[in-house]
């Protein structure tokens, strides 16, 4: 049984409780502890860094090559070739990469970390054989809805096969450009759908994603999801709920500008009131995920609420140290709440 450090020396601990109260004879505490193993967490450390490298660094190559220099549309046009061409040969490479990462998975499907980033190349391929492919349609008319669900829904899909976390947070990530197009679309151009403007809109898509997390988690297929889901629908969800405190749910930026920021105090407040409620929630639950993204959102709320209603009219110095004895006191007062949990337990 392999375990970080932290949990091994719990488990450890509560061997040595029952062999200490004879529940269990000192034979079969040597044979628990025999059976555990320190995971290795510096190793893992560097594989998660090395996977936002890989994955920033082939961004940035796939925006250099594509974006910059447009070789396809210079190979296009220099063979003569059609759009639907090089969307049946990126459709043909794609689907390469993917059989190449299937095969990949079943033989080092430990190697996850070196799995997802082989996923970074399907990705990319799939969006630009998505967007040669729309460019075909003859009700395409710039109309960026229609690929950015198809491409929606081949990530989705092509996450479920090779069990990618990568590709389902591409996928995600990709429903709301579709969101944020599609009801621009409805709305007719205009920047307000249905009485939203865009940070509420985008609010409650987070909030749609974050929820969904109760459905994925009970379908056996996407178990594996759940906690990528859950994480990534309530950072949409607090980010575009952010933007809401500050913007309101006005959808014109220059009569925007001409308001002063204490008219939006009722967004503030309702956010305020989110984050606590979270922060409430979340130790109640000991869920950590809620705990630390709440935590970091209503540090940033703090902020920015300083800068909308106090920067030109306080003393920086006594409100940094002001702001620094009210973090103290809250680490203080989980360090006694975690300190009292444990003695329950």
């Amino acid at each position: 049984m392999e375990l970080d450090k932290k949990d091994a020396k719990v488990v450890n601990s509560a061997i040595g409780t029952w062999e200490k109260d004879q529940k269990i004879t000192p034979e079969l505490a040597q044979e628990l502890r025999s059976s555990i193993s320190i995971r290795n967490s510096n190793v893992d450390t560097i594989a998660v860094y090395a996977l936002i490298s890989a994955i920033s660094c082939g961004l940035l190559a796939f925006g250099s090559l594509v974006i910059d220099e447009k070789w396809i549309e210079q190979l296009r046009n220099k063979w003569g070739f059609s759009e639907s061409v090089v969307g049946v040969g990126f459709t043909v490479l794609a689907l390469v990469f993917i059989v190449l990462a299937k095969r990949k998975k079943l033989k080092h499907g430990t190697l996850s970390a070196s799995n997802e980033t082989y996923n970074i190349t399907i990705a990319l391929t799939i969006g630009i054989a998505i967007t040669y492919w729309t460019r075909t349609f003859s009700n395409f008319d710039g109309n960026y809805a229609i690929p950015l669900l198809i491409a929606a829904i081949s990530y989705g899909l092509v996450a479920i096969l090779l069990d990618s976390k990568l590709l389902w947070l591409v996928m995600i990530l990709t429903l709301a450009g579709w969101w944020g197009a599609q009801t621009y679309l409805w709305s007719g151009g205009n920047y307000r759908f249905a009485g939203m403007n865009y940070p509420l809109r985008m609010t409650v898509f987070g909030l749609t994603i974050w929820a969904s997390t109760l459905l994925i988690g009970k379908v056996k297929q996407l178990k594996i999801f759940e906690e990528t889901t859950y994480t990534t629908g309530l950072i949409l969800f607090l980010m575009a709920a952010w933007t809401l405190s500050i913007f309101g749910n006005y959808d014109d930026y220059q009569a925007w500008n001409l308001i002063k920021q204490s008219h939006f105090w009722y967004w503030s407040l309702s956010f305020t009131l989110v984050l606590a409620g979270m922060i409430a929630f979340s130790f109640q639950t000991n869920n950590d995920t809620l705990r630390d993204t709440a935590l970091l959102f209503f540090l940033l709320n703090i902020y920015t609420r300083y800068f909308e209603y106090f920067w030109d009219r306080t003393n920086k110095g006594i409100f940094f140290a002001l702001m620094a004895l009210s973090f103290w006191y809250v680490a203080k007062k989980a360090e006694q709440w975690r300190n009292k949990d444990r003695k329950t337990a």
